[in-house]
């Protein structure tokens, strides 16, 4: 008998002591990796992204969970961002200054619109859990031992990287409802950021006709505008009135950064895996050198 003949017999030898012991499982098991393998591995970091959305949800969802923190608050648009700084430095310009007054536009509260912002998010946030926990649930991680001994956010790196469309897809109904509800000083953020939208591309119409290009380059060669000031102007872009997908991109990403610290925490700190599973797979990083 060879080699692979005498492997083979005592390959079945084992699994027909095994079916009669009542153990296939343990050696199903034993095959597979189920017993502190890939399984088992993955069911660990399930669980530890369970665990971070929970977490971040209900953080995220207090009244400030978003405005008042630096790393996840939700801020305007880029495209905003440039049109406030123009206005608000060039406004007693009087060149510029005319094309404000052809537009009605009137210079709004930043901070009211930001705070807006948020409390649609902070609203959302709680809505978020099971939209995460079905993603999580579905996914299949390629390399479930790599991603344990990777990096300190591996796990939720490899959710966002392979969910992130089909979460913003399921989120924004629950984002564009807390756009539309959501009140400070009897305005929603839909309502201040229409209004804000409308004047602002109001304005980016004019700057685009072929009078305001002719005026502004007059004020230039005059002195009235500096050449800074002129190319400042021509900054100014559209901004989308819609606001729903730039939010829940915004929501999304203060939600992964907060799961990512509930992934940081378990990794390092044992009391933090609340569970068995928690344990048994996260406990193993604790025995590296």
């Amino acid at each position: 008998m060879g080699l692979l003949d005498n492997i083979v017999s005592s390959l079945s030898s084992v699994a027909s002591e095994a079916i009669k012991n009542g153990s296939a499982q343990e050696l199903i098991n034993s095959i597979t990796g189920a017993n502190g393998g890939s399984f088992d591995i993955g069911s660990g970091l399930k669980a530890a992204l369970k665990v971070g959305i929970e977490t971040a949800a209900k953080k995220l969802g207090e009244e400030d969970g978003y405005l008042a923190d630096a790393a996840v608050r939700i801020g305007l648009p880029k495209e905003a961002v440039t049109t406030f700084g123009v206005v608000q430095n060039l406004s007693s310009n009087p060149t510029f200054n005319s094309m404000l007054n052809a537009t009605g536009f009137s210079i709004p509260n930043m901070d009211t619109i930001i705070k807006l912002f948020n409390r649609a998010a902070e609203n959302a946030a709680p809505k978020s859990i099971d939209i995460f926990v079905n993603a999580i649930t579905n996914i299949s991680f390629s390399d479930a031992e790599k991603i344990l001994f990777g990096e300190d956010n591996a796990a939720t790196s490899y959710l966002q990287s392979n969910t992130f469309t089909q979460l913003q897809d399921a989120f924004v109904p629950s984002i564009t409802n807390s756009l539309n509800t959501i009140k400070v000083a009897n305005v929603t953020p839909t309502d201040a950021w229409n209004t804000y939208a409308t004047y602002n591309n109001k304005l980016v119409d004019i700057l685009d006709s072929s009078a305001a290009k002719m005026g502004l380059e007059m004020a230039r060669k005059l002195g009235v505008l500096s050449d800074d000031q002129f190319e400042k102007i021509r900054t100014i872009d559209c901004v989308n009135p819609n606001l729903s997908g730039y939010i829940t991109g915004e929501a999304l990403n203060g939600l992964f950064s907060k799961v990512s610290e509930k992934e940081y925490d378990i990794r390092h700190n044992a009391s933090a895996r609340v569970s068995d599973v928690l344990q048994s797979v996260f406990g193993r990083l604790d025995n590296r050198g």
